[in-house]
């Protein structure tokens, strides 16, 4: 007795397992997903071709006169050289060389008048960390009547 009632609670539990899966449900389901997964990858590039035609505008808006008639990828390439030559002349002024198209002999002078007000050169001051640059901030406003508002 004990076997057949074990028995005809496992047919019974195996046929509600079975009679739970719909084929045609689950389909469904796959081609919902299947759609839904579509659709994002639809809007993400639709998104990123936005992006890129915006920033290919900025490009050619910055360059002016010098992107006109030129291509997409030529556009890219003279931008970003021109970005290159900014950041090279940006670390040379950084590392205390003289900004191109502003005599030595200039910068001299700037720099010998900033030491003489503050006490140090711009060099000086650059090569500060953050807090240090605030500090000495702080105390150019004390000395000398505070920050223009």
């Amino acid at each position: 007795m004990k076997r057949s009632a074990f028995a005809f609670t496992a047919l019974i539990a195996c046929t509600a397992v079975h009679a739970d899966y719909d084929a045609k449900m689950e389909a469904q389901e796959v081609a919902q997903r299947k759609a839904a997964a579509a659709a994002a990858a639809r809007k993400k590039a639709e998104t990123q071709q936005r992006i890129d035609a915006m920033n290919q505008k900025g490009m050619r808006d910055a360059l002016g006169k010098e992107a006109e008639g030129k291509s997409d990828a030529e556009v890219k390439k003279i931008y970003d050289a021109k970005i290159a030559g900014y950041k090279a002349e940006a670390k040379k002024v950084q590392e205390g060389g003289t900004p191109t198209g502003v005599p030595a002999s200039d910068m001299a002078k700037a720099n010998s008048q900033m030491k003489s007000m503050t006490g140090k050169s711009m060099q000086d001051i650059q090569k500060m960390s953050p807090a240090e640059q605030e500090a000495f901030a702080r105390q150019m406003e004390k000395q000398y009547g505070g920050a223009a508002k």
